[in-house]
């Protein structure tokens, strides 16, 4: 039964429901249905084959009108299903043909970049080859140039050492030197004068035998002419020169003694051989020794890394200390390095750098001063005039005040530890140093015994059940003894008497006032100030600020 035979109704009922299905105008549904194929509207290949299928379906006897509206029902709705699915193909291959495109471009993009980096590698890689090129030829260049460096420092060590052979040498004839007689059984060191110091000994002895032969006339004349009186008076005019051409003598053989113990120190080192030259660290050439102290040596030793003269402080356990010895002297040393290293002024020595060296041995690396220490000028020169001594003292007491600042007492300040580096005044040697409670200013002295007597206050020899309270009062103590002794040339207290001495007499608890001498001339102002500092209770003498602030160290001139 072919469409334009079915009744109206049931083509409107079709038209209708095509329309509604595959979204077409219903006109176009009809204008098809006229022609008796519906499948017209389509030109695919299948939808033909869909039409020719049901041509075929048609010939098929139908039982009734319902039938065949059913049937093609059916096929409306399978062709409807068929061209949603091709539909969708179409779109999703649309949609991944742009996807793909998308893709491909991101693609191209990526592969330029990688393509880009790569380029960029392999210049980096090629600067990265001549750096490390570059870089090997300057560590060989100044692997060459430190032993350049190295070789001529070693050889202007040696050249220095030279030069105090022969000073030692040329001073053995002019101021003397040691030498050992047998006393029965035993061998004592005798010192023996030099050539100059008994030539002026013996002129010294002569004048007074002459003084006495004229002064021994006068008594049995009862008479003195007036030519004896003038050679009386000329004879001691020349004693006087004499006998101050002695002491200078002597000030220069106690600075030879010293250079004497420094050359017997080196020949007997510990840590290395006399014409041997260790490097510490790597980079750290030790050279001659400085000073030698109960448990460490310290050398004038070069960086060369920063090619400037160190000083190396070698701290050495002893092999045969028990366990509690070394962890103990451990113990010491490693605070002192703590409190040292955060100690940064002009007027204190700087420390660098510690290394070690072995399980025994360390070495603590410090700034090297070119001058001498205080007492070597004091030797020197006897005693100071009153505006360089005050200068010294000045710059101490900056040294003092950033110490105390920090809650830390020095407890060995002295002239030995008073440098001099470049026309300034620098503070050293933090061993015997004590750390203050920030909420305290005195602690118990625990370590008594410790230290130079002659620098230390009446505190520190309190004896009793409890130990003694201390507080940085006792390096105010200490400066106004060494301001004494530059301005005057001897010690306030303890003058001429060993540690011993005057441990056992009890002089420094009985030195409760200051004495000046009448010579040289000392102005009131500087006296008052040693006064208060060399006061002799604690809590009466001054302190950093009051030191500071006394108008005599206020004044300019």
């Amino acid at each position: 039964m072919q469409i334009n035979q079915l009744p109206q109704n049931c083509k409107d009922r079709l038209a209708d429901l095509e329309a509604r299905i595959l979204k077409k105008p219903k006109v176009e549904i009809l204008e098809a249905f006229q022609k008796g194929n519906s499948f017209e509207v389509f030109s695919t290949q299948q939808e033909q084959k869909l039409a020719t299928k049901q041509l075929s379906l048609q010939g098929t006897p139908r039982k009734s009108c319902s039938d065949q509206t059913l049937f093609r029902q059916l096929q409306i709705t399978q062709f409807t299903k068929n061209m949603q699915r091709k539909q969708n193909y179409n779109n999703n291959f649309d949609l991944n043909g742009d996807e793909q495109q998308n893709a491909e471009q991101i693609l191209k993009e990526k592969l330029n970049r990688i393509r880009i980096q790569d380029i960029r590698i392999k210049e980096l890689e090629t600067r990265l080859s001549e750096l490390n090129q570059e870089l090997q030829e300057q560590k060989d260049q100044q692997f060459k140039s430190e032993g350049v460096i190295k070789q001529f420092v070693i050889e202007l060590d040696q050249y220095e050492r030279a030069q105090i052979v022969m000073e030692i040498e040329k001073n053995r004839e002019r101021l003397g030197e040691y030498s050992y007689q047998r006393e029965k059984t035993q061998i004592q060191e005798v010192w023996k004068d030099g050539r100059e110091i008994k030539q002026i000994k013996e002129k010294l002895k002569l004048i007074i035998n002459q003084k006495e032969e004229i002064e021994n006339r006068k008594k049995q004349f009862q008479f003195q002419s007036s030519s004896e009186y003038l050679k009386y008076v000329l004879l001691s005019k020349e004693e006087q020169q004499l006998q101050e051409e002695l002491n200078r003598l002597e000030n220069e053989r106690q600075i030879f003694l010293k250079q004497l113990r420094r050359q017997y120190d080196e020949e007997r080192a510990r840590f290395k051989k006399f014409n041997e030259y260790r490097i510490i660290g790597e980079r750290y050439v030790l050279l001659q020794l400085l000073g030698r102290g109960g448990f460490s040596e310290v050398y004038k030793g070069y960086d060369l890394k920063e090619l400037k003269y160190v000083a190396c402080k070698i701290h050495q356990l002893n092999p045969d200390w028990s366990v509690t010895s070394k962890s103990n002297y451990v113990k010491h040393a490693t605070r002192e390095y703590k409190v040292h290293r955060e100690l940064l002024h002009p007027n204190i020595v700087k420390l660098y750098d510690s290394v070690e060296i072995d399980v025994n041995t360390f070495c603590t690396v410090l700034e090297y001063c070119d001058g001498c220490d205080l007492s070597i000028y004091i030797k020197r020169y006897k005693y100071f005039q009153e505006k360089e001594a005050k200068l010294i003292i000045q710059q101490v007491l900056n040294a003092l005040k950033y110490i105390h600042q920090s809650n830390i007492i020095h407890y060995d300040i002295k002239p030995q530890n008073i440098l001099f580096h470049q026309n300034e005044i620098k503070l050293s040697d933090f061993g015997l140093c004590k750390v203050v409670d920030g909420d305290k200013s005195k602690m118990e002295l625990t370590s008594q015994g410790v230290g130079t007597y002659w620098y230390l206050p009446p505190e520190c020899f309190h004896t009793g059940e409890q130990p003694p309270n201390i507080s940085n009062k006792v390096d105010i103590w200490s400066l106004g003894v060494i301001f004494y002794e530059m301005l005057y040339g001897l010690k306030p207290f303890g003058q001429g008497f060993s540690q011993e001495t005057i441990l056992k007499e009890q002089i420094i608890l009985k030195s409760e006032n200051v004495n000046f001498p009448t010579k040289p001339h000392v102005s009131n102002e500087c006296k008052e100030f040693i006064k208060g500092c060399l006061n002799y209770c604690q809590t009466e003498r001054f302190d950093i600020v009051q030191a500071c602030n006394h108008q005599y160290i206020q004044q300019r001139k």
